[in-house]
């Protein structure tokens, strides 16, 4: 794949853990990474996959030609994830990407900040799974029923 000017596409993927996971942290999210971003490679492309300080990845600073970057990370639970993907976010804004894909719904949080930044560029999202919103307060408008944010099961297929 390349651009309008016949460079290679930039592709930048934030939100896993980290690729490829050598541990206990290899999820469903960081499957689709890690089979993803080579292929996309393979198509032309130039990637880039930023992952959690923490999390082993064999001390790789590339896998199957994806460029792997450390981002700081808060080794605290419920913040690992935000503060993560936060930092992978600004390093994604200001680096000169053509896309940044963004895996789960967490990290997607932060999409705005390249939507503001970069006008020019390919903001992605790959929920893996459902946005089903429940409550089990019976004063919430959610108790009992169920409401979707504005998308579900958004993805983006490579073929």
């Amino acid at each position: 794949m390349k651009t309008e000017k016949n460079a290679p596409l930039k592709v930048a993927m934030l939100g896993h853990k980290t690729v490829p996971a050598m541990d206990s942290s290899r999820g469903g999210i960081e499957v689709v990474v890690e089979e993803l971003a080579p292929r996309l490679l393979e198509m032309g492309c130039e990637v880039t996959c930023y992952n959690r300080t923490g999390c082993d990845n064999g001390g790789l600073s590339e896998y199957k030609g994806v460029k792997l970057i450390p981002v700081p990370t808060f080794k605290r639970k419920g913040l690992a994830a935000m503060t993560s993907s936060f930092f992978a976010t600004l390093k994604a804004t200001f680096g000169h990407y053509d896309v940044i894909h963004f895996h789960a719904e967490g990290p997607c949080f932060w999409m705005w900040i390249p939507a503001i930044f970069c006008k020019k560029r390919c903001v992605v999202a790959t929920i893996h799974g459902d946005m089903r919103i429940t409550s089990t307060n019976k004063n919430s408008f959610f108790y009992d029923n169920e409401a979707y944010m504005g998308f579900r099961n958004m993805e983006l297929v490579t073929v």
